[in-house]
């Protein structure tokens, strides 16, 4: 299947190669799901733009940890969704999150309801400038791959998807994009196994994703039904959430 791919979508692959540098490149994402009540918001306000933010601070100073990013799930991706912000954490070390070391986030836990945290590794990533600040949202998109077709996946998102990502980047629809693996927790019944992180500065360019003119701007042989059923033998689109950026701090702050 994959070599089906590649030969549909080779032209996109030689015209983006190198166009952007990459980012957190094997780095580690620590994400917290919190769940804040109506009545907590403004404690919750409180108590990330104060407390975390001093604790978050001590630890990029101490090199500890990459940055700290707090986002809103504006538009979760199921009707029952149990929570409404996230805590996302990036560190070069898995190490960065034994409890022995760092206990900022448990801080969370002993304040609001945080049903449960992911570890993730950064598989691929693409940025259009290395030096902007954090988007202001983000799509994630979580995917469930098959056992054994996990080199099969990544290679079609590396190869087949990225290119089209640096082409809307270069329109100025998109100003980055991450591919990340679950570490920890796990399992054949936990749902899914892999994410992609969209990032977009203004909400309206969420709508632009893989359209025929995109796809055919890039290579106009392709086969349409060919390209975006093997796309989705690939993987299982599991759900989608949309997140606003809510507070941050990155190195260097």
């Amino acid at each position: 299947m994959f070599k089906k791919l590649l030969n549909l979508a080779l032209p996109l692959i030689l015209i983006s190669a190198a166009s952007f540098a990459q980012s957190h490149h094997n780095a580690y994402l620590k994400i917290d799901y919190i769940t804040v009540e109506t009545h907590e918001h403004e404690s919750f306000r409180t108590f990330i733009e104060n407390d975390m933010h001093s604790l978050k601070q001590d630890r990029i100073s101490d090199s500890d940890i990459l940055n700290w990013q707090v986002y809103e799930v504006v538009y979760p991706g199921s009707q029952n969704s149990s929570y409404n912000y996230v805590s996302i954490t990036t560190s070069s070390s898995l190490n960065s999150f034994d409890f022995e070391v760092d206990d900022s986030d448990y801080s969370i836990r002993d304040n609001f309801s945080a049903p449960h945290s992911e570890i993730w590794k950064v598989r691929n990533s693409k940025y259009l400038d290395e030096n902007i600040e954090p988007n202001k949202y983000i799509r994630m998109d979580y995917m469930n791959v098959a056992l054994g077709r996990e080199y099969e996946y990544q290679m079609l998102e590396d190869e087949i998807a990225l290119p089209l990502h640096t082409e809307r980047m270069n329109r100025d629809i998109m100003q980055a994009w991450e591919m990340y693996e679950l570490i920890i927790p796990g399992g054949l019944n936990y749902g899914y196994n892999f994410a992609t992180g969209n990032y977009f500065s203004e909400l309206q360019h969420v709508e632009y994703g893989f359209d025929e003119e995109l796809i055919r701007s890039q290579n106009s042989d392709v086969d349409m039904m060919q390209f975006f059923e093997n796309i989705r033998s690939a993987r299982d689109l599991v759900k989608s959430e949309l997140w606003r950026l809510f507070h941050h701090i990155e190195t260097g702050d």
